[in-house]
């Protein structure tokens, strides 16, 4: 069940563009619904050509003014950018000790400027960015300007936005018994992302989650609790399942670290689940005083237990690399584990980072400046991840 509130936003420039500058326009946002079906395992020639005729139509518009019938016809297969807000609510979204609570929460969803395939077979991968503590979707949304990066590489982006009547601090309750079993707040957010697929047509085998902090920790429950709907992970700054759950643990695991049975945690996933979990992307800075970066280790070591504990499983190839700071930069360590010679693992221990987003907007609390820039590394991960079966 959902509500909503849509507005629209244009394509950017001058609302009265010239003819000339309106065909260009019109050209670089068909670029960008063009890459993706290129770069697609599953698109077929037809759908590459049918978007290069009217990219070749759109040329031949921008070359002379005015533009008249070639713009004309782009601009009506233009679909322009919108911010969808709305609520969601589950049957399992109850969550502990305040079931009584209505099992709702509000987000927002970003949709860039795409061009629609005449035959409706238009798709778009989907990017669930969870806040941290202390921060709103809307903050969440200006401080990691991903969908900056959506514009440019043509994807959706879902913000789920916490409920201070759920959490005070606006923390997702990853530690609350109900939500650690992949239902409570995690249920909430699987109906986010299918109220989102009602608003814009989505890639079902291309959605990924990421999070920061305590939405780190649930973008990790995500994963690991419903891996048949996720491509990929990436968990910034956050802490893994934690068993037994309890907020007197929770807080002890954000100093000290949250003591993962691997063992354990392993067993209760093969004999749910008959697919390998989605590839996992961490970030954790070592300056952390807030979540110690031993989670992150723990994080990285209950998903390489996972992969190897797979039936006919073979041990990860290790792959570690050094990357020296720059003016822009931090240094930071990076060990990738790999399955056939794809990445399914990769840690990234950044120097001299506290508890902020990598590479985000420094105007709003908990973003860093400096890169390396988070958000673009976890689309350049999630992009080539597409789930199987």
């Amino acid at each position: 069940m959902f509500s909503l509130r849509q507005s629209s936003q244009a394509p950017r420039g001058p609302v009265a563009a010239a003819p000339l500058e309106e065909a260009k326009s019109l050209i670089s946002h068909a670029e960008v619904a063009l890459k993706p079906l290129v770069e697609s395992p599953a698109s077929t020639v037809s759908d590459v050509a049918e978007v290069a005729e009217e990219l070749e139509l759109a040329d031949a518009a921008a070359a002379s003014e005015p533009p008249d019938a070639a713009s004309a016809k782009l601009e009506a297969r233009l679909t322009h950018a919108k911010t969808v807000e709305g609520s969601a609510r589950s049957v399992d979204g109850a969550t502990s000790p305040w079931l009584l609570l209505p099992a709702e929460r509000n987000y927002r969803l970003y949709v860039p400027p795409h061009v629609s395939q005449k035959n409706g077979g238009d798709t778009l991968p989907l990017v669930v960015m969870i806040h941290g503590c202390r921060e709103t979707a809307e903050e969440f949304e200006r401080g990691t300007r991903m969908n900056a990066i959506a514009d440019r590489e043509g994807f959706a982006v879902l913000y789920p936005d916490q409920a201070t009547f759920a959490n005070i601090r606006r923390c997702w309750n990853w530690f609350e018994p109900n939500t650690a079993a992949g239902n409570g707040e995690c249920a909430i957010i699987l109906e986010m992302i299918r109220a989102a697929s009602k608003h814009t047509k989505l890639d079902g085998t291309r959605v990924c989650v990421a999070g920061m902090s305590s939405g780190g920790a649930i973008a990790g429950l995500l994963a690991y609790h419903h891996p048949a709907t996720f491509a990929a992970v990436a968990v910034h700054s956050g802490l893994p399942p934690m068993m037994p759950p309890s907020a007197a643990a929770a807080i002890s695991a954000m100093k000290k670290g949250v003591r993962v049975n691997g063992d354990l945690l392993a067993d209760g996933y093969w004999n749910t689940h008959d697919m390998l979990p989605p590839p996992l992307i961490v970030f954790h800075g070592d300056k952390d005083e807030t979540v110690t970066e031993k989670n992150a280790t723990s994080m990285v070591k209950l998903w390489e237990k996972l992969y190897e504990s797979a039936p006919q499983a073979g041990q990860l190839v290790r792959v570690a690399t050094e990357i020296a700071s720059d003016e822009n930069t931090r240094a930071y360590s990076q060990i990738e584990q790999q399955r056939e010679g794809k990445t399914v693992v990769s840690g990234l221990r950044i120097h001299g980072l506290a508890h902020q987003w990598s590479g985000g907007d420094s105007a709003l609390p908990f973003n860093d400046a400096k890169g390396p820039d988070a958000s673009e590394l976890i689309w350049k991960f999630f992009e080539r991840q597409q789930r199987v079966g």
